[in-house]
């Protein structure tokens, strides 16, 4: 592997040639992904990352947006890390496979249905385990749980018929001494990558370069921060740059008389989603005891797991709803002294006001390592509020959408515009997910929750449930070029060589954290593009002009 700093501390300021026949831009777990598979592949790769090994204001700056639809978050570091590793530096370590509802044509869901069923990603979701830090990447999430647990199902059980139970795994960098730190993709890159690859930071991507007619890319286009443009040609680019910049470098990729490189059907950036997140009841800490063993942590494997519901086929085919699912909500009390141990194991205590915090606490904790160590289960922390919080999928909608800003970055690239929206069936969903999890909770033995003042009433979402970083479908699959952007394996339709990979290539969101399935497309493509025949091409790095 070799690793190329173009930014300017680094003394670099232009490529050497290279031989070069796939461009990856973008190291977040899509491109990081993608490189380590094609690693020894016998194929020269290049992997352009716009950051650099550590966050900067001025790389911070290239995510600035120009917002006009429905609240979003409002630093931009908590949604896009434009830094080795990508959007890694700032995830939750969340991990989940969608339904295979998901993946079917719902004739209540506008635009709904992907062109590959769930079935086929299985492989690559196992295959996905290897790079997310999972015990296990497929067949987790769902009753067979407590086999792997190796535990007995509990006897009282919700209704299949209205809620199913779900069971998201906690990614896991084994590698790190610090305790159950998630995979940060960007820490360890270097020694997963072959010596057909080479890394190269500070490269900022302003646009794919294609032929005359535009039916195959010839290259790309960077900028180093010294303000200096380069073209890269190469005969394949896969742009791994997330929901937003991917379709921002689409839409600059285009020319004054014509359209958007892909976008000859006015299809790129369109179909914004995310996901609304939030709380839709509230439990009384008092007494919570058994529902949090119950709905809480387990420790399987080394790896943490966390249980809650999601809603039934049955019932979404029935009522007519979206995908949505829920799980307790922790809002930790400022002295919980697992916090403080973190702190202590990570060698930044905050003194003496940890020292306190673990002393008042020694009831917890003796507790809390019981119960990890003997009944294997996630450890008990001090809370000040305990929520039933929901995560609902989006209504496709082609008018929420990216376009591009008069605005401009220092480069001289338009920013991303951003018409995110909502609908009353999301709203509607999150409204009958806490009402029927309240029920059924209550039906089986544990204490019914006080429903949000939102849901009760039926009105719409809080505009406090802003974006949660997952901004999927700008540049959706579909076998259709009117409806989608790119086709099955993930290149866009009508021109040979470009490729998308992320969140932005699924035609809808599901209820589930996105980065296993991230991950899983990313192997997907990564054997498409080995099976693919190759003939080197080189890669000249040239001043634009």
């Amino acid at each position: 592997m070799l690793f190329i700093d173009l930014q300017p501390t680094s003394g670099e300021t232009v490529l050497p040639l290279l031989r070069c026949d796939i461009c990856i831009v973008g190291s977040g777990p899509a491109g990081a992904t993608l490189a380590r598979e094609l690693s020894h592949s016998g194929l020269s790769v290049v992997l352009l990352e716009s950051g650099g090994e550590q966050r900067n204001p001025e790389n911070d700056a290239l995510n600035e947006i120009e917002n006009v639809g429905r609240p979003r978050a409002r630093d931009q570091w908590s949604v896009r890390n434009r830094v080795l590793g990508g959007a890694s530096h700032t995830w939750g370590g969340r991990c989940g496979p969608f339904d295979a509802i998901d993946f079917e044509h719902r004739e209540w869901v506008d635009h709904s249905g992907w062109p590959i069923a769930l079935q086929e990603l299985e492989p690559y979701l196992d295959r996905s385990a290897a790079h997310l830090g999972l015990a296990l990447g497929s067949g987790y999430s769902d009753q067979r749980f407590w086999s792997i647990a190796e535990r007995v199902a509990p006897k009282a059980e919700v209704d299949a018929k209205l809620l199913l139970p779900f069971f998201w795994q906690f990614s896991r960098d084994e590698a790190e001494s610090y305790p159950f730190e998630y995979m940060r993709f960007g820490r360890h890159i270097r020694k997963h990558l072959g010596p057909n690859v080479t890394l190269v930071t500070g490269a900022t991507v302003l646009r794919v370069l294609a032929n005359d007619a535009r039916t195959s890319i010839r290259g790309l286009e960077f900028a180093t921060d010294d303000g200096r443009k380069h073209k890269l040609l190469a005969t394949t680019v896969v742009l791994c740059a997330g929901g937003i910049e991917n379709a921002r470098i689409l839409l600059n990729s285009g020319e004054p008389d014509r359209p958007a490189l892909g976008n000859d059907r006015d299809q790129v950036g369109r179909y914004l989603m995310d996901h609304l997140r939030g709380p839709t009841a509230f439990f009384s800490v008092a007494g919570s005891a058994a529902l949090r063993r119950r709905f809480g942590r387990y420790n399987v494997r080394g790896r943490f797991f966390r249980a809650g519901l999601r809603l039934s086929p049955a019932i979404q085919r029935r009522e007519r709803l979206l995908n949505c699912a829920g799980w307790l909500g922790e809002v930790l009390a400022p002295d919980d002294p697992w916090d403080s141990l973190r702190r202590f194991a990570a060698r930044k205590p905050s003194l003496p006001r940890d020292i306190f915090s673990v002393a008042r606490n020694v009831p917890l904790l003796v507790h809390g390592a019981v119960d990890y160590f003997g009944s294997r289960n996630g450890l008990p922390r001090k809370l000040q509020d305990l929520t039933l919080d929901c995560m609902c999928e989006q209504m496709p909608d082609a008018d929420s959408r990216v376009t591009l800003s008069q605005r401009r970055d220092r480069f001289g690239m338009r920013l991303p515009k951003v018409d995110w929206r909502s609908h009353p069936d999301e709203a509607r969903t999150m409204h009958r997910m806490a009402e029927l999890t309240a029920a059924e909770l209550a039906r089986i033995g544990f204490p019914r929750p006080v429903l949000a003042d939102w849901v009760r009433d039926r009105a719409p979402i809080p505009q406090s449930f802003v974006d949660v970083a997952h901004p999927t479908a700008t540049t959706r699959m579909s076998c259709d070029p009117k409806k989608g952007v790119l086709d099955v394996d993930c290149q866009v339709h009508g021109v040979a060589g470009l490729y998308v990979s992320g969140s932005s290539v699924f035609p809808t969101a599901g209820h589930c954290n996105p980065t296993q399935m991230i991950v899983a497309i990313a192997i997907r493509l990564a054997d498409h593009l080995k099976n693919r025949r190759h003939r080197p091409l080189l890669v000249e790095m040239s001043h634009a002009g």
